[in-house]
């Protein structure tokens, strides 16, 4: 098949599957592909290089384009079971001589031609020793140092990567796809992620509202976000519903997982899981998500008095042993909430490192004279309460209730006369102009 014929094919399925993706709810990058490169672009390139470029690389370039980027990545709420993204690209640019990580001349540094590097590193070669027309193409793993073959020859790693969906360019997406042939496009693993990629791609809402198994798969892709999926789901019995996301649970390896599973079943169940949640709490079954993802559906599925309850508790028993309570710990379990219980709570227990316990303050709607009060409180309590206010100021929210506002300039000019570190002052600066443009 002529170069130019079957890059036309390339590049009519590059723009559906971004078409696919986009439309679908994945986040897509532009996708490049620049026309071709003139034959004296392509000439001063080798000339930098030193070499001249494989016959199939120069018609590539010179017939195809000059430059190709594609990149696509799942929403964060996909229950993917393969974790692929999509980056494969190439550029005139690009073609670089490699540095594997030694100081010393190494052997492969000329026996490899980089031409396309991956977000954390890893890297897409050509490999010159063969002479061949069309040369093989390998992943290098930064972590590693591993070459992995991608292909035999440039245009059968590009034909495969694109039947995968684009997937690389970090060594991890393609070593379960790899064999001693390049990439296996017809094995099991490649069998069931093309599968669930064109799951993906095509399945609608509109088309799962009418089978409940659809629906299930479709929720797995996109989660629950959208009312209309938590209405199509309030079609059938919640008992079914919550048997297949607690089943599902059950069987996951991933910890990562447990997260868009439990989100599932707080969007589709909701306080109608409160029985599930409960043995959640006793001894045979507290292990199984953790205590952070156990208090967020606690915090959902309980009432809120009971789960605030049973969280504090759990926190309190952290306190009785002694250990040390960070606020990136606190905030984990109780930012659920939403509840000024929490600011009380919290009050004994605060100490620096703030980080986490600021953010908890800000999200358990705060009344103005919990700011007073800890504005006046220990060192610890008035940074939290600064940062706190701060980043409420950025969402355009403020505490409850009536502010004096004679007292709380008196405590901003106290904290900033107390203040010893730069980024504390700075910390009352950027409230105090907030202040200012901000109507009370």
């Amino acid at each position: 098949m002529p170069m130019q014929q079957r890059m036309e094919m390339w590049f009519q399925a590059w723009n559906s599957l971004m078409q696919d993706m986009e439309r679908q709810g994945a986040r897509v990058w532009p996708l490049i592909i620049d026309p071709p490169a003139l034959l004296d672009e392509i000439e001063a390139r080798e000339k930098s290089l030193g070499i001249s470029f494989p016959p199939t690389i120069r018609k590539i370039l010179q017939e195809g384009s000059r430059q190709v980027q594609i990149n696509w990545s799942l929403p964060s709420r996909a229950l993917d079971p393969f974790s692929l993204s999509g980056d494969l690209g190439w550029s005139l640019d690009a073609f670089e001589w490699p540095y594997f990580g030694v100081d010393e001349e190494c052997e492969d540094d000329k026996r490899y031609l980089s031409f396309h590097v991956g977000g954390n590193g890893d890297m897409l070669l050509i490999d010159l020793s063969t002479d061949a027309e069309d040369p093989p193409v390998y992943s290098w793993g930064h972590e590693t140092g591993e070459f992995l073959l991608l292909g035999k020859s440039f245009t059968e790693f590009v034909e495969r990567v694109t039947e995968l969906g684009c997937i690389g360019a970090e060594s991890w997406n393609y070593e379960a796809l790899a064999c001693e042939d390049g990439l296996d496009v017809e094995g099991q693993v490649a069998q069931e992620w093309k599968e669930w990629l064109q799951a993906f791609r095509t399945l609608t809402l509109d088309e799962a509202v009418q089978d409940f198994e659809k629906l299930v798969v479709f929720a797995k892709m996109h989660g629950a976000e959208d009312e209309r999926i938590q209405a199509a789901f309030a079609q059938y019995d919640w008992e079914q519903v919550l048997h297949v996301w607690v089943k599902h649970i059950e069987q996951e390896t991933t910890s990562s997982n447990l997260l868009p599973w439990c989100q599932l079943i707080v969007k589709t169940v909701g306080k109608k899981a409160e029985s599930w949640v409960l043995s959640l709490w006793e001894s045979e079954h507290c292990e199984r998500l953790g205590s952070s993802l156990r208090a967020y559906v606690t915090a959902v599925c309980l009432p809120e008095e009971e789960g605030l309850q049973r969280v504090i508790a759990e926190m309190d028993e952290v306190v009785a042993r002694k250990e040390c309570l960070l606020g990136y710990a606190a905030n984990s379990h109780l930012h659920h909430f939403r509840a000024r219980e929490v600011i009380l709570w919290m009050e004994p227990h605060v100490a620096y490192p703030i980080e986490g316990w600021d953010d908890l303050f800000a999200v358990s709607r705060p009344q103005w004279l919990d700011l007073i009060r800890w504005l006046d409180g220990n060192e610890a309590q008035r940074q939290i309460a600064l940062s706190a206010w701060g980043k409420m100021l950025a969402n355009g929210e403020s505490p409850a209730g009536e502010a004096d506002w004679q007292e709380i300039h008196r405590l901003l000019d106290v904290a900033y006369e107390k203040a010893i570190l730069r980024k504390e002052k700075e910390r009352v600066d950027r409230i105090r102009s907030a202040l200012e443009t901000t109507m009370y």
